[in-house]
């Protein structure tokens, strides 16, 4: 196995269903030689086919997978991305 990727297939309130990339790896010898690319239209062709056209996923800043997330993706400008982490510890 060169690579593996986890997604996520979900209802929107605002659009068609929506497909969430969790994860996307790929071994360290084989990168720069298009497999997360064709990982990537893998995913989001499976997604399309089961009626949810909308591919997205979240990385960080500094990632170096942004070199090609730039080439295949679309930022969003103006979304920001929130997180909420109850407490965990009582009171």
């Amino acid at each position: 196995m060169i690579g593996t990727a986890h997604y996520l297939l979900h209802a929107s309130i605002w659009y068609a269903g929506k497909c969430y990339l969790a994860d996307l790896f790929v071994d360290g010898e084989v990168r720069r030689q298009g497999v997360a690319t064709a990982m990537i239209e893998w995913v989001a062709r499976d997604a399309e086919e089961q009626g949810f056209p909308s591919l997205y996923w979240n990385t960080l800043e500094d990632a170096p997978a942004r070199a090609l997330y730039d080439k295949v993706g679309k930022v969003h400008e103006g979304f920001l991305h929130y997180s909420y982490r109850r407490s965990t510890t009582r009171r």
